[in-house]
């Protein structure tokens, strides 16, 4: 319906950033990526840089990854899981206020083999951002979610107990916290594979997994 509207609008309002990044998170949600990754580059072309247009591209390629990931495929599923790392890091290039491309950066470089080094040097900016849009207003679950994140990349079990209860004090639906859980997953299972283990973080998990039939 999204990609139907956007055709039936006139030219100049089909081209506005928020109808083409509209029309490429859209593409990309019926499994036309190819189409969806030109919508968002040539808009990143004619527009400039952007946090959000780049953080809608690092999902499409996510989004591959995690599909050759299924497939078995290893070797393309590293050339697309460091496309989305690229892609989310301009992001937060573009606008180190927005911190979602950011915590999809660092999470995707720690998932990686090897995990990527930068990450090291940009968790704390990321870090720092969230807390700052913390104290500047109204937080939401997303930002205690990303600050617990954040908290188990950087191994800090007490920062990551904290977040939790004030992500879980924001009183978020199911499929929030089941989204958040998955993220967790990704990191834990990664850094199972590289022989660390971390009680303390598959059992924030599980307060985050929603009860059966909940």
């Amino acid at each position: 319906d999204m990609v139907r509207l956007s055709k039936a609008m006139s030219r100049h309002l089909q081209e506005t950033v928020i109808v083409q990044e509209q029309l490429g998170l859209a593409l990309n949600r019926i499994g036309e990526g190819q189409e969806a990754e030109r919508v968002l580059e040539d808009l990143l072309k004619r527009r400039g840089p952007s946090s959000e247009t780049y953080g809608i591209l690092g999902r499409v390629y996510k989004d591959r990854w995690s599909a050759e990931v299924k497939d078995g495929s290893k070797v393309k599923a590293h050339g697309y899981l460091k496309k989305a790392v690229d892609a989310y890091l301009s992001g937060f290039e573009a606008d180190w206020r927005d911190a979602y491309p950011g915590i999809n950066a660092v999470t995707l470089m720690e998932i990686g083999e090897p995990p990527d080094e930068r990450r090291e040097k940009i968790l704390p900016v990321v870090t720092y951002s969230v807390q700052r849009r913390i104290a500047a207003g109204k937080p939401d679950y997303w930002d205690h979610a990303t600050l617990l994140e954040l908290a188990v990349l950087a191994q800090d079990e007490n920062a990551a107990i904290a977040a939790l209860s004030d992500a879980l004090a924001a009183e978020p639906q199911g499929w929030m916290m089941e989204t958040t859980a998955n993220n967790l997953t990704l990191i834990r299972e990664a850094r199972a594979r590289r022989g660390v283990e971390l009680e303390w973080a598959g059992e924030i998990e599980s307060e985050l997994t929603p009860e059966s039939g909940d």
